[in-house]
């Protein structure tokens, strides 16, 4: 007899098959590390962006609040302006260089505080009624020439974005 020893598969003439049959599948230690830290990253990075959009949101509504109310300085100004030539009287009457408040419902320019702004149950704003609010609002009138003045608006309120600048020139086009 001879003295090799033979392995069941090649006994049962089976080894052929077994060698042509697929590798054992399964998750290496490897591969489970790698797709925890996958899931890891991504969860992460997920509730990163949820708290940077929130963060954003919060910041664009009051930049967006905070243009409304410059453009509403700028366009009270040249609402003054416009009524001094309906009236007939100078231009300018009224709007001297220096720093001021506007209102909505006030025919001239209000002395500078830095008093914020109150919103009243209509939703206007206003230094007179309402709840006050975290904006002010600073006017800076320049005369630049005799027919040029130049108005900027500056909106300030804690947090970021603040303050928001506006700058516009009127002219007298009479």
């Amino acid at each position: 007899m001879s003295s090799k020893a033979f392995t069941p598969l090649e006994v049962n003439g089976d080894w052929q098959k077994h060698k042509e049959s697929k590798p054992l599948t399964g998750f290496t230690l490897i591969e489970i590390l790698i797709a925890i830290t996958v899931i890891t990253l991504g969860i992460v990075g997920f509730y990163a962006a949820i708290t940077r959009v929130a963060s954003l949101t919060f910041s664009n509504s009051s930049r967006f609040v905070a243009s409304r109310l410059a453009q509403e300085g700028i366009e009270l100004v040249s609402n003054i302006r416009d009524t001094n030539w309906i009236k007939g009287t100078d231009w300018d009457s009224g709007l001297t260089n220096g720093d001021y408040r506007v209102q909505y419902d006030k025919d001239s320019l209000l002395t500078y505080s830095s008093v914020p702004l109150k919103i009243n149950s209509d939703g206007f704003y206003n230094y007179d009624s309402g709840s006050p609010t975290k904006f002010t609002r600073k006017i800076t009138i320049t005369h630049i020439s005799s027919v040029e003045l130049k108005v900027k608006v500056q909106i300030t309120w804690p947090g970021k974005g603040s303050p928001l600048e506006v700058e516009e020139h009127l002219y007298n086009w009479k």
